[in-house]
């Protein structure tokens, strides 16, 4: 990759400030079961209805490429958090720093509220958060493109939502990637809010760790410690492989043709083999039950995957080489920024090495192309604020 070539980040974070709910959330009922810190002897602690979820991330950001990673830390205080991760001059200049133009933006701790049981405590979540993000992004929308939170357990309350937090500003909105068992995104239920994200040009994502009713802040115990670990991660792309399918084989998109949704830090590796099983499975085994079957003949699920699906991924060079299985078109890189595991402040030497064997013109679609068309970032002004 060019040393001067632009970059721009489809999936970094901010920390969210302590008294980001308590702060906007006063009265009524929920003032006092909206996420609060607590202060423990090993650092700052978010609560979420009165269970514990989990400590401050953002204050070890680079730390794994000078440190054994097995002894970096999951807990901290908030004033031990970078500036950068929660002050958007600060986030800029620390974008600058990493060679990073404009980073696309999901939150940290505000993940968890998809698992929150409580719908309405949930949404109320939500809702103060969008209300941050769109503050934060407005420093600079050029720059600094939000991603709103949407509970989708109330279909017409999502689509106000959405609509409320697109005339804020923000680029885009992020649904569970584990909905209720018995409300996958099949069900005819969500027709209206496809519609809405396609009316409102608002792409939508699905992030690791925002499976709704998760344990993480639905108050585990110990022994449900490994159990929230392995849907977090082990088995991340386990789910979004489900909601995508999902959507897919109930012919989302072949009503929707524009409707654009996307896995986001679930890395790519994964999909080639996925794409061959939904299409063998489409095309040589027998129909059972009331399977949708697409209207043009020739169509497969791997063609709705390439025409409607978008991922963002961090450092999978192994997926980067399979990419002719689903389209550089559909790939975005993300830093992390400023998660332990970001890719900050080595992220130009990290892509350089995971796109080492990628030619130039695909490289410039995945790292900044790709998600400026789909977030509408003005790579004109960006490329004039680099040479200025």
């Amino acid at each position: 990759m060019s040393p001067t070539a632009m970059m721009i980040s489809s999936d970094s974070h901010i920390i969210e400030p302590p008294d980001l709910w308590t702060e906007r959330v006063t009265a009524g009922p929920m003032a006092e079961r909206v996420p609060q810190v607590r202060r423990e002897p090993g650092g700052d602690w978010w609560y979420i209805d009165g269970q514990r979820s989990m400590s401050f991330l953002g204050f070890q950001a680079g730390n794994r490429f000078d440190q054994d990673p097995t002894k970096l830390r999951i807990e901290a205080s908030f004033d031990e958090v970078r500036p950068g991760a929660y002050d958007p001059e600060k986030f800029i200049a620390d974008n600058r720093t990493d060679g990073v133009a404009a980073s696309v933006i999901y939150p940290s701790e505000a993940l968890l509220a998809y698992s929150i049981p409580d719908s309405e405590l949930c949404s109320v979540t939500m809702a103060a958060y969008n209300d941050f993000i769109a503050d934060f992004c407005a420093y600079d929308p050029q720059r600094l493109k939000g991603i709103a939170l949407i509970n989708v357990d109330d279909v017409d309350e999502a689509i106000a939502e959405m609509t409320r937090c697109r005339n804020m500003g923000l680029s885009g909105a992020m649904i569970s990637v584990m909905p209720p068992a018995g409300q996958g995104y099949d069900h005819p239920r969500y027709e209206p809010f496809w519609s809405a994200a396609v009316d409102l040009d608002v792409p939508l994502s699905m992030h690791v760790a925002t499976g709704r009713h998760l344990a993480s802040a639905s108050g585990q115990t110990k022994n449900d410690v490994r159990v929230v670990t392995e849907a977090a991660f082990y088995l991340q792309d386990h789910f979004v492989r489900k909601s995508l399918g999902e959507m897919i084989f109930a012919g989302v998109f072949e009503r929707h043709p524009q409707l654009k949704v996307g896995s986001v830090e679930h890395e790519v590796g994964w999909i080639p083999f996925w794409l061959f099983q939904m299409d063998y499975c489409y095309t040589d085994r027998p129909l059972r039950g009331d399977w949708h079957r697409f209207a043009d003949p020739d169509a497969r699920p791997s063609h709705y995957f390439s025409s409607n699906c978008f991922v963002s991924f961090q450092e999978d060079a192994v997926g980067v080489r399979v990419r002719d299985t689903f389209g550089t078109h559909t790939l975005m890189w993300g830093s992390d920024y400023p998660h332990t595991e970001s890719t900050f402040p080595r992220s130009r030497e990290v892509v350089a090495e995971t796109l080492a064997d990628v030619p130039d013109d695909e490289q410039q679609l995945i790292v900044r192309d790709n998600c400026a068309t789909l977030y509408g970032f003005d790579l004109d002004l960006l490329e004039a604020d680099l040479s200025g």
